[in-house]
């Protein structure tokens, strides 16, 4: 006799869009996706599993993740499009039904957010792959076609990049972009 687990799951995602421009015939890596799911309230439930595909592929991947209600994904491919979901499992490695399937395009970066501090640097913060080479460009205009280089940096393992801008203080007017090298 099969039988049945009930499992709950809904997903979230920690990431905002940001304009990226990129090439598509080479794939870039996307930034890391944080996901997340509420506890089965079934006792038999020994853990979870999380699985990830192309929309247009066939093979599946698995991520085994024991009793954690998270995972965060770092091989996919920016602007391509992923079903995710997530299922539970007992002791015996019977599965659950899949919870509800997540279509999700990752970026290529996110957002920048800036903070001023109190000696009036700014501080500009990002998401990229990890290991992503990454910089910020400033202007006194968004219509400038004279974007200059602030600084570049190296996404870290878990993505985040963070330049600084001490000279900030200086100029009354400044305008930020990130962009993947």
């Amino acid at each position: 006799m099969k039988k049945t687990i009930w499992f709950h799951a809904r997903l979230i995602f920690s990431l905002v869009v940001m304009l990226s421009s990129f090439n598509t015939a080479k794939a870039i890596s996307a930034v890391p996706v944080k996901l997340a799911w509420d506890a089965s309230p079934d006792a038999a439930v020994a853990g979870y599993a999380l699985y990830y595909r192309l929309a247009e592929a066939s093979v599946t991947s698995r991520l085994d993740l024991g009793p954690a209600q998270a995972a965060t994904l770092f091989d996919l491919d920016a602007g391509s499009d992923y079903l995710i979901y997530v299922v539970a499992y007992d002791t015996a490695g019977v599965e659950s039904s899949a919870s509800n399937v997540l279509s999700y395009r990752p970026l290529a970066l996110t957002r920048l957010q800036i903070s001023e501090q109190t000696d009036g640097t700014m501080n500009i913060q990002f998401s990229a792959a990890a290991g992503a080479l990454c910089r910020v460009e400033f202007a006194s205009s968004l219509a400038s076609s004279q974007w200059q280089t602030l600084g570049s940096a190296t996404a870290d393992k878990n993505g985040e990049v963070l330049i600084n801008d001490p000279l900030a203080v200086n100029h009354p007017l400044r305008f930020y972009r990130g962009v993947r090298q």
